[in-house]
């Protein structure tokens, strides 16, 4: 328990300074870590969460399945291999790497030149706010009913045109920005 205490006071650290240094604008790995830390349930609403990984499901599950059959096509969160923040950071920020232990090392310019400070449980309070997901129920609300149309079609016609559906995967936009 005191391990994932520090891993998490660590991820907390690294997603501070990496705001406050810029960098979160410009490199995808810092992205997906700030990411990960934001989407946490200490910062972000739970049914926020949820409906993320609804979204992410679904849209991974049309991106595998869509060609195959539609009907094998729905919004539920999926087993994932990583943690759920993890997964869901490294979808909203386009992060094409993979996510390791060694994601969370300290970057070069974030360690320190001498004997380590201890830990301070609690200085990252007031410094990150909460998490604001936008869009993310809507966007969900209007994928089920599109593919529940269009598996409906495909019931009464019995041919399957995924075309729509691949264009309406493709028009989805995620992004991860630092208020302030």
């Amino acid at each position: 328990m005191e391990q994932m205490k520090v891993a998490r006071n660590e991820a907390k650290y690294a997603m501070i300074k990496l705001v406050r240094s810029g960098r979160t604008l410009t490199e995808a790995k810092a992205i997906m870590k700030a990411g990960s830390v934001g989407l946490t349930s200490e910062y972000a609403k739970e049914s926020d969460m949820k409906d993320l990984q609804s979204l992410e499901g679904g849209l991974y599950r049309i991106r595998k399945h869509a060609k195959q059959s539609l009907l094998k096509v729905k919004f539920a969160p999926r087993k994932l291999a990583h943690s759920r923040e993890e997964t869901l950071a490294k979808w909203a920020s386009g992060y094409r790497g993979n996510i390791s232990s060694g994601l969370w090392r300290r970057d070069g310019n974030l360690i320190r030149k001498g004997r380590p400070n201890k830990p301070r449980p609690g200085s990252s309070a007031g410094k990150i706010g909460r998490t604001r997901v936008i869009g993310a129920k809507k966007v969900l609300k209007d994928f089920k009913q599109l593919t529940k149309t269009l598996q409906d079609l495909i019931r009464k016609h019995g041919k399957s045109d995924t075309k729509a559906l691949q264009k309406a995967f493709k028009s989805v936009r995620t992004s991860i920005t630092p208020k302030g």
